[in-house]
């Protein structure tokens, strides 16, 4: 047998060992054992037994996991509807990162009751990590202006009377949220795929924005300037919303370097 041919084997074996173990936790094995003297029904009690333990082990890992934060600040009870809707969703969530990600929320909503509404929970509950990661890319990039919406702020348009319409852009690939990224967001219903472009900017009254709690202040000196995002939907805002994840700071510095052209830009509180 060649090298390549025994590791491919290796490979295999491996696949096998670990069906087997997934199976049997989920009590799905009985044909891989050849076990005849159990019989499906009896099988199939087995199973929802496990089932049934394994949504236990969660629930009460995501409240231990929402134990360990701070319980020095004084907690209001949540909605009891909200309640039973939490507990009958988080029930199915395995994965550590997402669990600590539910343990996150409850806690957050003892100290602030609505602050995730049922339909945010329902669209976590199909995310997986890797969706999770996403967002958690796109909330570190997040600000807002104007209002409390959060935005990814890539760019802005401009019109000058000689050369027409002029843009700046920043590839938020850059910044760890590639496009395909940006795309599974759009699936999700977390990100609106549409580019949008703000009014035009006042020459009169400052542009305050607000880039993960750090402000910077914008005095445009030009006629027409609109600055260009993508906009978070009123789910993906609020499941951003209960991230914390610190600004690149590649990504402040590229946007400070974007801003500071059309005026005069302070970074002071």
């Amino acid at each position: 047998m060649t090298r390549k041919a025994a590791t491919l084997d290796n490979k295999l074996k491996s696949r096998r060992a670990l069906l087997q173990q997934l199976a049997e936790q989920r009590g799905v094995a009985g044909l891989l054992h050849g076990d005849t003297k159990i019989s499906f029904g009896e099988r199939f009690k087995i199973r929802l037994q496990l089932d049934e333990a394994a949504r236990q082990k969660n629930l009460e890992t995501i409240v231990e996991l929402a134990s360990k934060q701070d319980n020095d600040e004084l907690a209001n009870e949540p909605d009891p509807d909200w309640l039973s809707h939490f507990l009958e969703l988080a029930q199915n969530i395995r994965h550590p990162a997402m669990q600590q990600f539910w343990a996150n929320i409850l806690s957050q909503e003892m100290l602030s009751p609505g602050n995730c509404s049922i339909q945010a929970l329902s669209r976590l509950q199909l995310m997986t990590q890797k969706d999770a990661l996403l967002l958690q890319k796109a909330s570190a990039l997040a600000c807002h202006f104007g209002d409390d919406n959060l935005r990814l702020l890539f760019g802005y348009q401009y019109r000058t009377l000689l050369q027409g319409q002029r843009q700046q852009r920043l590839n938020l690939g850059r910044y760890r949220l590639p496009y395909a990224g940006m795309l599974q967001l759009f699936e999700l219903g977390l990100l609106h795929q549409a580019e949008l472009e703000s009014g035009e900017l006042s020459q009169t009254a400052p542009l305050r924005v607000v880039l993960n709690n750090q402000p910077m202040t914008l005095q445009p000196q030009r006629k027409g300037i609109r600055l260009l995002y993508y906009r978070f939907t009123t789910v993906g805002n609020e499941l951003a919303g209960l991230i914390t994840e610190p600004t690149p700071a590649d990504y402040r510095n590229d946007l400070q370097d974007l801003l500071a052209p059309l005026g005069q830009l302070s970074l002071k509180i």
